[in-house]
């Protein structure tokens, strides 16, 4: 297995680590609570009732195949997202499970797969074990976490240490890569990384390198109020392997920088859009050396000349978070 690849089996694996996981019900739970036993008739007719926010409710519908029409008499009230779970086999039964993130009044209407009113009975519960596992959760908040796209340019450097030819320097070239990423860590909300990141560089007369990279990062300045918008200034560190095609060798990257980053939060949980630009000065080992040389006099071997080739980098960028 290639050593980029390994790399990259152990970062996802530390990123699937460091994901939030859910937490089983703890002991003790109180009784499930009936809120609402309702028989509809099919015709156009629905219920009004009032859901908690952070509340887990579990809807049980006597014919199967069915779900539940959410409406809020205001507009500006989101309705509770409606997520249907597995019923016994044979019970002729339908479950879902509502989520409302807002205190409020619901219109509560049972629809068929065509969309149309069914005669059925709904029997709806607070969920006791779910609602004190979402409310855990809330108050504990984990990563959020994303991808994110760039694209950039580099100075340019030699795919050589040798002391000349790195003298001599190389071409511009181009980046792209992706990346997934993670931000606000639990206790550290300062902490984000580019947990798992691919990346393709090019440069004109050298052959491509693949790249697998993690790229930590720590917020310097700029407010981060949870659920708001912000820009943010911060320090990042770049560590990665590369592979090249018809190479036996495979380099390293080592890159310091700065990053630029503007978080438009679309909800209270986090989600939503970040525009990033970021520079890093990059220091590369591992490309071959040159070959020593024999000096007959004293019959040893000098070591060839070695240089460290390095590159400015510039990257701009767009990601999504949830």
């Amino acid at each position: 297995m290639p050593r980029s690849l390994a790399l990259a089996v152990a970062l996802l694996t530390t990123l699937t680590a460091l994901l939030p996981g859910q937490q089983a019900p703890a002991q003790g739970d109180s009784v499930d609570a009936l809120v609402l036993d309702h028989d509809f008739t099919g015709s156009p007719e629905f219920v009004r009732l009032f859901l908690q926010a952070k509340q887990v409710y579990r809807a049980e519908l006597s014919s199967p195949d069915v779900t539940l029409e959410i409406r809020t008499p205001i507009s500006r009230l989101q309705p509770p997202r409606v997520y249907p779970i597995f019923a016994p086999g044979g019970s002729g039964m339908s479950v879902v499970e509502l989520y409302p993130d807002a205190d409020g009044e619901y219109e509560l209407r049972p629809i068929g797969m065509e969309q149309g009113g069914v005669a059925t009975r709904l029997r709806l519960f607070r969920d006791a074990a779910e609602s004190r596992r979402r409310v855990a959760m809330a108050s504990k908040p984990g990563w959020e976490v994303g991808i994110e796209v760039f694209a950039g340019w580099n100075s340019g450097y030699a795919q050589s240490q040798d002391a000349a030819v790195v003298a001599n320097g190389g071409k511009a070239g181009s980046d792209v890569e992706l990346c997934f990423a993670a931000r606000r860590a639990p206790g550290v909300p300062r902490l984000s990384m580019c947990a798992l990141g691919i990346g393709q560089q090019s440069q004109h007369g050298t052959p491509s390198i693949l790249w697998v990279f993690t790229e930590p990062r720590y917020r310097l300045l700029g407010r981060a109020p949870e659920g708001r918008s912000n820009w943010e200034l911060g320090a990042l560190f770049r560590a990665g392997i590369g592979n090249m095609s018809r190479v036996n060798h495979d380099p390293v990257v080592l890159a310091p920088g700065l990053y630029l980053a503007r978080h438009i939060r679309t909800s209270a949980k986090g989600a939503g859009w970040s525009l990033q630009a970021s520079y890093s000065h990059a220091f590369y080992k591992g490309f071959e050396k040159p070959d020593d040389i024999y000096n007959s006099v004293t019959g040893e071997f000098i070591p060839g000349d070695v240089a460290t080739p390095s590159s400015d980098r510039l990257l701009m960028g767009i990601g999504w978070y949830q």
